[in-house]
């Protein structure tokens, strides 16, 4: 369901003071809170900018994820190398989330989490307790520092919401704007082909579907054996053992349903996967979901601040496992882009619009 645009202020208002706890802890506060204050302030513009999009259970999950997205990029341009050693430890161990939950956040394997964990432990003297012991005392310092100044007639931990509120509805705005001129673009070749043609959706009597707030993923039911042209020079097939595909780079490759290695379960639980294979162009996105409760109604790949929606395949029969894959290859250039934030990272949703699933980059 969609939040009214309402909804954004009385939520920032009640979660900023946690968030400006969290992201003093994450920055380190080296230049004061103005570091902390301003990794706050762009992760609410960016979210003020989606926020009719972000689901009603998932927004803690959102905002949790853009806070440390940002603060991840403005380490790396600051060529911080512990930075996501450092986040690991203040979600883990400030904000009490399981290496699970973490693993989701960050785009990465849960094996990950767990060794930068216990790697960025060992530097702390391996004591657990002491280290959020550490944690509570810079809180307190920073809420410290936040009351003298207040004392004082200053605001050093000053959020403008109606500023935020206002930079989040003009980039809302200004992405609106760029996805109207895409759509444009694309709609050049139907004029000249025909719109029944190339959209290929209309219903069964030849009118069009309705209009949807959101883009659904394509979805195509296959024979097992059945090969798809997924994008120029790659090629799809699923047998009821897994998925198979093909790039002039790497031929005729396999992924079991369970993983290479893993066997098969009988109710396995919900999880997406996401993989990379290099082509000429840039790289093939792809990946296996399974163990979901429904079918999905969107499958969903973030790449830095890019959000593509993919193309589902799956046997006929509901088989309860399929194969997402993205028409565009991704660049090298939006990789290493990403690459600071863990790769991309996968969503799968239902036809409410619930998050039935979520994974990252295969490590």
């Amino acid at each position: 369901m969609p939040h009214s645009p309402d909804d954004f202020a009385t939520y920032a208002h009640a979660r900023l003071p946690e968030l400006l706890t969290t992201a003093h802890l994450l920055s380190g506060d080296p230049g004061g809170p103005r570091e902390a204050t301003e990794l706050v302030r762009r992760t609410l513009v960016k979210v003020c900018a989606r926020w009719r999009r972000i689901p009603r259970d998932d927004v803690d999950f959102y905002v949790r994820r853009s806070l440390v997205k940002e603060y991840l990029r403005r380490a790396r341009r600051g060529r911080t190398r512990s930075a996501r050693q450092r986040a690991v430890l203040v979600l883990l161990h400030w904000e009490g989330l399981g290496e699970a939950e973490i693993a989701q956040l960050l785009g990465c394997s849960t094996g990950a989490v767990r060794s930068r964990a216990r790697r960025g432990l060992a530097v702390c003297g391996g004591d657990a307790e002491r280290l959020r012991m550490l944690f509570t005392e810079a809180a307190k310092s920073a809420k410290s520092a936040e009351s003298a100044k207040s004392a004082s007639g200053g605001v050093p931990f000053d959020v403008p919401l109606d500023a935020v509120e206002q930079r989040g509805r003009a980039l809302r705005r200004r992405r609106r704007g760029m996805v109207v001129a895409g759509c444009a673009l694309l709609l050049v070749p139907a004029v000249v082909f025909g719109a029944g043609g190339f959209m290929g959706a209309g219903s069964a009597d030849g009118s069009g579907g309705g209009a949807s707030d959101v883009a659904q993923s394509p979805t195509r039911i296959v024979a097992p054996g059945e090969r798809v042209d997924a994008v120029t020079g790659v090629q799809v097939w699923l047998t009821t053992d897994g998925k198979h595909w093909s790039t002039p780079e790497q031929p005729n490759q396999f992924r079991a349903l369970t993983g290479d290695s893993d066997r098969k379960e009988e109710q396995p639980k919900p999880g997406v996967s996401a993989q990379l294979d290099p082509m000429k162009s840039g790289f093939f996105l792809s990946g296996l979901y399974r163990g979901l409760s429904a079918d999905p109604a969107r499958v969903e790949v973030t790449v830095d601040d890019r959000r593509i929606t993919g193309t589902v395949l799956t046997l006929a029969g509901s088989p309860g496992w399929g194969v997402w894959y993205a028409r565009t290859p991704l660049t090298p250039e939006e990789l290493k882009s990403s690459s600071v934030d863990g790769g991309p990272t996968v969503t799968v949703y239902d036809a409410a619009g619930k998050v039935v699933a979520r994974g990252g980059a295969d490590e």
